[in-house]
């Protein structure tokens, strides 16, 4: 399930340029059921030694400009968001939170919501272009000899690209629904994806490397929504993987 929101500030909306934990705060206080709040945030759903919070969002939308002084980016005028999950309490709570708080602030600046959707993206083909409205990011982290942990992102263009977000979303998803076939797959690769689509971020003091772009993904109807709702990649509740279908 997908949640458009249409924002609008008293004045231009005055954000840093790694904005990300700014939003995934907001989500989590937002949030009417503290208790599920608390649940998401603190534990989440579990698979292994591996829990994931099963939500993602995007990237604020919006005529902008950006402070590089400062290193602030502002928007103007009204400002679209959207975050998806597989969790309908999640997005309801959200969108109800939303709609009937009367003081809801962004980085301490006073918002308004002007519209808000809800939709539930279906495919039923298995195969289709994406563009990501939040850029991907898959990684893998080892331990050196000296115990110092190593964490190595991988490009679109590398070849465990599309295996390491097949594994993570068949993680995720034994994760929700306790089990998947193993004989599943979910292919994806680049289209249109060139070194100005490379996103450099940091988030909680670590920089993370994520990849925009065009792609073509390939695998069962079932899988594509799931990703469709959670994200692909890694690090989705912290504002990474999520896409629409595109056509051409």
């Amino acid at each position: 399930m997908r949640l458009s929101v249409r924002i609008r500030s008293d004045s231009s909306l005055q954000l840093p340029l790694n904005y990300q934990q700014i939003l995934q705060g907001f989500i989590y206080n937002t949030l009417n059921d503290r208790d599920f709040a608390h649940f998401l945030h603190s534990k989440g759903y579990s698979k292994g030694n591996r829990t994931f919070k099963l939500f993602t969002f995007s990237r604020l939308s919006g005529s902008y400009y950006i402070d590089r002084r400062n290193k602030k980016i502002i928007f103007e005028n009204e400002i679209d968001w959207q975050i998806s999950s597989i969790l309908p309490q999640f997005i309801q709570d959200l969108g109800q939170s939303l709609l009937t708080s009367s003081d809801l602030q962004l980085h301490g600046q006073r918002i308004t919501i002007e519209e808000l959707k809800y939709s539930q993206p279906k495919m039923n083909e298995d195969r289709c272009q994406i563009s990501m409205l939040s850029p991907i990011t898959i990684y893998s982290t080892y331990e050196k000899e000296n115990g110092k942990k190593i964490t190595q992102y991988f490009g679109p263009h590398d070849a465990v690209f599309s295996h390491l977000i097949e594994e993570n979303l068949k993680k995720k998803y034994k994760a929700y629904y306790g089990e998947v076939n193993e004989d599943e797959e979910f292919k994806i690769r680049p289209v249109r994806v060139s070194r100005k689509d490379k996103v450099i971020t940091r988030f909680k003091g670590f920089i993370i490397n994520a990849w925009g772009g065009t792609y073509e993904i390939q695998g069962s109807p079932e899988m594509i929504n799931f990703a469709q709702s959670v994200g692909i990649g890694g690090k989705n509740s912290q504002g990474f993987g999520m896409f629409e279908t595109v056509y051409g």
